[in-house]
């Protein structure tokens, strides 16, 4: 669910799917002219996103959560999120950058400091979980793990960033060079791309470990397939007659999907 939302809060920015869901916004004559909706769904994605991130956390550490947990924060902060930004002028009119709107309004405010805050939690949060349980674990789960921290890390400091470009900016605009400003946008896009591509690689891992594991097993099998053909020549105390030996390339790649054949396979060739 994380890895969806964030990949989806990407997708938002991309040209057309953007003036796609422009067009509709201001064609809706429901509840008024709504500017700027695929930038807010894009904020919205990344932040529960990171809400998503703190239950996947805890099943990675075996730590036990009521499942109904993330759905019920995800829906409090949609319903936050959207009320906020619905009464604020974030929507009355087309912005390139929404902290460049800011004001210091009671919508605003809220709106971006339940961002900043919950991102920052959910980063503690993940990060408190994976400090307490990092040593137990080893292998392709630890790996798992660091790369989930990496990813809370980068999150806490997408956080800071919106703090910074939101509030401090506008509190004090001397106090940070026009670089910075002029370039915050591409500052919270990298952030948040490191972010998914960090906890897709997460993702990957028990695929690269079923992968790595199922290779190995393919190379037994066909380096030794025809000295467990010879083995069945002679007599045998223990045959697995029901498996028959794979022979060709894509026989030995079926086998080689679980255990069972190459484990019987050495089996029988050293029970010869």
């Amino acid at each position: 669910m994380a890895i969806v939302l964030f990949v989806s809060a990407r997708l938002l920015h991309l040209p057309p799917i953007e003036n796609s869901f422009d067009a509709v916004a201001l064609g809706s004559n429901l509840l008024g002219k709504w500017y700027n909706v695929p930038y807010f769904l894009t904020i919205s994605s990344t932040t529960l996103a990171l809400v998503y991130c703190v239950p996947a956390t805890a099943w990675v550490v075996g730590y036990r959560f009521n499942p109904a947990a993330p759905h019920c924060m995800a829906a409090f902060s949609v319903a936050v999120l959207t009320l906020s930004f619905a009464t604020s002028d974030l929507r009355t009119r087309p912005i390139g950058y929404l902290p460049d709107a800011f004001e210091w309004s009671a919508s605003q405010v809220v709106f971006w400091a339940y961002v900043a805050a919950t991102i920052a939690i959910v980063g503690v949060a993940a990060l408190a979980l994976i400090g307490r349980t990092l040593s137990e674990f080893a292998g392709a789960i630890r790996t798992m793990m660091i790369l989930i921290g990496l990813a809370a890390l980068t999150a806490i400091t997408f956080s800071g960033h919106i703090v910074l470009r939101v509030f401090v900016v506008h509190a004090a605009p001397k106090l940070f060079p026009a670089q910075y400003v002029r370039n915050s946008s591409l500052i919270a896009v990298g952030l948040t791309t490191a972010v998914t591509v960090l906890l897709v690689a997460a993702l990957l891992v028990p695929q690269f470990v079923k992968l790595r594991d199922r290779l190995r097993r393919y190379q037994l099998l066909i380096n030794r397939s025809d000295e467990w053909l010879r083995s069945r020549r002679v007599f045998h105390r223990n045959l697995f007659g029901d498996i028959d030996v794979p022979v060709t390339r894509a026989e030995c790649w079926r086998a080689s999907a679980t255990p069972v054949v190459t484990h019987r396979m050495m089996f029988e060739i050293a029970e010869r």
